[in-house]
């Protein structure tokens, strides 16, 4: 990404350009020990050796994207591919248009209609049996109904409270991610306010926004496809490791450089440990004197971004992996299974009764007419197959808003997330560049 050039491209570091002024080379060999003795991994790639040019010392004027493979064009099947769930009409939830909107509802599911069908199919073989049996006249109808109803109202209310944590769950996962984001956006505001050169304040942003890919591909590592998936080790790398870096080259390239991939490609959690040289960096501009030095409270202010986007980072990761307890879920898919099952078997009952009196074989129901017969009837497949068909429903819709980086139907749209961040992040950048009525700041004396 090229943030903040007026003509507003993206572009990113590489190997070509150097920014960093020209300094004696005791200045250079204090400032390696220096950073040697922080961090090993940030000074192999930050200070560059004598006579020599290092990709993280290097200036971020060059694209590492082509024309042709900027975010604008890009990833446009990507967008076209993916879900938005909060992407719909609300008005359209008050009228009767509701029942014509089928993509992304809990009807269009499989496993809905499949459970329903069994209990069709059971509810048939009860009423098939019921014809057969000697003396089923003797059965009453008002009795059969009551049989498939007394787990309706308990198993309703689990479902209520099962729905609302999921939802709160999900809206917390998002605000997590959100936090992430915005956490980027306030680094390069500093940034800009400081007045810190436009290299520096690109790495930061580059670094912010690969870690918020890296996060949002290993969350739906399980849906990337067309990636081989090898179970061999290289380099300290797992197999997953190697995916996530694939799915990332293949849905986002040019975001890092071979020397940083390197060494990411040795942590399982790379997107939270980018971070970690975010800080590193921005204790380092604090010793150049590009931002106020470390005693200052605008120091403090800065490294409280980089804690609330590594808080953000762990708040998604939790919230992904660990689920409600089995022993609740399992308990609750029991009771709405079980439900079914008892008003499936009920409904047959009265359905094979009805069938008698409708072949005449034997007078059911004599203080009853016909037109009683169907109203019990309809009344019995409305609280026997209706009612437990939504209690599925409910559960489907529970199970699928709690694991909001899983399922499909109630997945977070963070590819528009990640969209328009980079948008806001070159927009800003073209902004700060360029003021209007006033030069540029600058902290660090020339």
């Amino acid at each position: 990404l090229k943030f903040g050039s007026k003509e507003g491209a993206i572009s990113y570091p590489t190997e070509s350009t150097s920014v960093i002024p020209q300094r004696s080379v005791a200045v250079q060999r204090r400032n390696t020990s220096e950073l040697l003795q922080r961090s090993i991994a940030v000074t192999a790639m930050a200070t560059p050796p004598a006579g020599a040019a290092s990709p993280v010392a290097l200036g971020e004027r060059q694209p590492l994207l082509s024309p042709d493979q900027k975010l604008g064009a890009t990833p446009t099947s990507l967008l076209d591919d993916e879900w938005d769930s909060t992407h719909y009409d609300i008005t359209k939830m008050t009228s009767w248009a509701v029942f014509g909107m089928v993509t992304g509802c809990a009807w269009d599911n499989y496993s809905l209609w499949r459970c329903t069908g069994c209990a069709i199919l059971l509810s048939c073989t009860v009423a098939v049996i019921i014809v057969f049996i000697p003396h089923s006249s003797l059965v009453a109808p008002e009795k059969v109904e009551k049989m498939g109803t007394f787990l309706n109202v308990f198993v309703g209310l689990l479902l209520g409270f099962f729905l609302s944590s999921s939802m709160n769950r999900w809206y917390r996962c998002v605000s997590a991610f959100l936090e992430l984001l915005d956490a980027v956006r306030s680094m390069q505001m500093q940034m800009t306010a400081l007045g810190v050169t436009q290299e520096r304040t690109n790495m930061l942003s580059r670094y912010g926004l690969l870690s918020a890919w890296l996060l949002h591909l290993s969350l739906n590592m399980e849906a990337n496809e067309g990636i081989p998936d090898e179970s061999e080790e290289a380099h300290g790398s797992s197999a997953k490791t190697k995916r996530l870096w694939q799915s990332l080259e293949a849905k986002r390239p040019g975001l890092v450089l071979p020397k940083e991939k390197e060494l990411l490609m040795q942590h399982d959690e790379s997107y939270a440990l980018l971070w970690t040289w975010v800080a590193s960096l921005i204790g380092r501009m604090a010793q150049n004197g590009e931002i106020p030095p470390m005693p200052s409270p605008t120091y403090g202010r800065i490294l409280n971004i980089v804690q609330q986007a590594y808080g953000s980072i762990r708040d998604v990761r939790a919230l992904h992996l660990i689920k409600a307890p089995f022993i609740y879920v399992h308990t609750l898919a029991i009771l709405v299974h079980v439900n079914n099952i008892l008003n499936a078997v009920g409904f047959g009952l009265v359905l094979g009764i009805a069938l008698l009196q409708v072949v005449g074989k034997e007078t059911v129901y004599t203080r009853s007419s016909w037109a009683n017969v169907c109203c019990s009837l309809f009344m019995q497949f409305c609280f026997s197959m209706v009612a437990p068909l939504l209690y599925l429903a409910l559960l489907e819709v529970s199970v699928c808003v709690a694991q909001p980086f899983t399922y499909q139907d109630a997945k977070i749209p963070a590819f528009k997330f990640l969209k328009g961040l980079e948008e806001d992040l070159k927009n800003a950048a073209a902004m700060g560049d360029d003021p209007p009525h006033w030069d540029k700041p600058c902290f660090k004396t020339k």
